[in-house]
């Protein structure tokens, strides 16, 4: 009974998976509703996809018109026709089957891909059988948002007895992302292209886009900051000073040869020396990550309630996707000039991480930001501790990104100039703003034209 169960489970949680050689959005997410009555749709509109090409669906259409009228009209025309079009579907079925697809498959995808740029997935088909196998094409129907393909035709290929074939097909990720690709599926339409014979191999492959960026060619350190009259482009801090600096807490990454025993025994926690030079080389970086959701259209506010799903406003994430841009490009200038980064991104969580120097890579830098997503609210810069907030301001460098001007922003501004840290304000819009804030449009960053900051 148990095993039964635990059949019936598994069974069910396949169906709300959806098929595996088809590309379901919010399928596999665990804590997100997924409605039963959709996903039912969407199986049998998966199973029509992968047998019926789309000349075989107006061809059943039309068979079952004509076999409609043959049964009530048996001395009418359609009678023949009828029996003309079963023959058709016969021959092409017995066919099909005859040269049925015995293929082994092998898909190379690259892990990582920028956003905008296009990349080729590669196919690798081998007959196994001791007949040839006619019109294969590969992931025919790989369609996703955001994620196109750049053939202007399907290709197409033909395997002879025991051969091998290779062939790329060309796509491009127009947003940053992880991206999930359904299974390979390998199909033919051999003889009359009315069914589909299809075979799929190997697991569930995902693509991380890494977010476009521009190469700052200079970046001006704020105002106040020791290295103020030189840009980061000029000034690397090559070594260690021995100039004592002071202490601050211990953090992730930090070198645990530099820990203060004495004053960490008295703290009741570790504490770390600080040298001048390290002082001078630490930036930190705090990203806006909330957006303000605006009014959302009625034919959206009806489509989410046929699909079951909590109503909300509509967001407009441009300004979100060009702050994740400044940010990945005013980073990666700091970080490749010798500074090390502490990144704070300010939304419903605060999500903290390093880069530069021997900390994160810049790879792992980046696979995070193409996986950060936007929140909602303002209560962002309040979850922001009183010892994160002294860290931020005891780095060389301070740079806000802003998406929105409100008290908290404001608050956070007054708190960090306040301890004296050297601050500069990035506002993203297309407006203007306060005095303190240096304003950016999000159409000058995402199309590379903010090249000088």
């Amino acid at each position: 009974m148990r095993k039964f169960a635990d059949r019936c489970r598994r069974f069910w949680e396949g169906f709300l998976n959806g098929p595996r050689w088809f590309s379901v959005p919010s399928a596999g997410k665990k804590g997100r509703y997924v409605s039963s009555s959709l996903m039912l749709f969407l199986w049998i509109y998966a199973l029509l996809d992968r047998f019926l090409t789309p000349q075989g669906r107006m061809f059943g259409a039309v068979y079952l018109a004509v076999s409609f009228y043959s049964m009530i009209l048996t001395r009418s025309p359609a009678v023949v026709l009828f029996f003309v079009l079963s023959g058709v579907i016969f021959f092409n079925l017995i066919t099909g089957l005859l040269f049925f697809p015995r293929i082994r498959i092998a898909r190379k995808v690259p892990s990582r891909v920028s956003c905008g740029s296009e990349f080729r997935i590669f196919y690798t088909l081998f007959n196994r059988s001791f007949l040839p196998c006619f019109d294969l094409t590969a992931d025919s129907s790989l369609s996703m948002r955001n994620f196109k393909c750049m053939d202007q035709a399907v290709s197409r290929m033909t395997l002879m007895p025991k051969q091998e074939g290779t062939f790329p097909r060309r796509f491009k990720i127009l947003k940053r992302g992880v991206y999930k690709l359904p299974c390979p599926l390998i199909e033919t339409g051999f003889p009359f292209q009315l069914f589909k014979l299809s075979r799929t191999a190997g697991q569930v492959q995902q693509i991380i886009c890494h977010p476009a960026y521009t190469q700052l060619r200079s970046l001006r350190l704020p105002d106040g900051s020791a290295k103020n009259n030189e840009s980061v482009n000029t000034v690397s801090a090559e070594g260690e000073s021995m100039d004592f600096y002071g202490c601050r807490e211990y953090r992730t990454g930090d070198d645990p040869r530099k820990i203060h025993w004495v004053a960490s025994a008295k703290h009741a926690q570790f504490v770390v020396k600080e040298f001048q030079e390290e002082k001078l080389s630490r930036a930190a970086l705090v990203m806006d990550n909330s957006l303000a959701a605006g009014r959302e259209p009625v034919l959206s506010m009806l489509k989410k309630l046929i699909q079951l799903k909590p109503l909300g406003g509509r967001f407009d994430d441009t300004l979100f996707e060009a702050a994740v841009s400044l940010t990945a490009s005013i980073a990666t200038s700091l970080s490749e000039n010798d500074f090390v980064v502490d990144i704070f991104a300010a939304g419903s969580e605060i999500h903290h991480f390093r880069t530069g120097r021997n900390h994160m890579t810049q790879e792992a830098f980046l696979d995070l930001l193409a996986s950060l997503k936007p929140t909602t609210g303002i209560s962002r810069f309040s979850r922001i501790t009183p010892g994160e907030i002294n860290g931020i301001a005891s780095s060389g460098a301070v740079y806000l990104i802003l998406l929105s001007i409100d008290p908290e922003s404001e608050k956070l501004y007054k708190s960090l100039v306040n301890t004296g840290a050297p601050v500069r304000v990035f506002l993203i819009t297309s407006k203007g703003g306060p005095a303190w804030v240096e304003t950016i449009r999000a159409d000058d960053i995402l199309n590379g034209k903010a090249g000088e900051l």
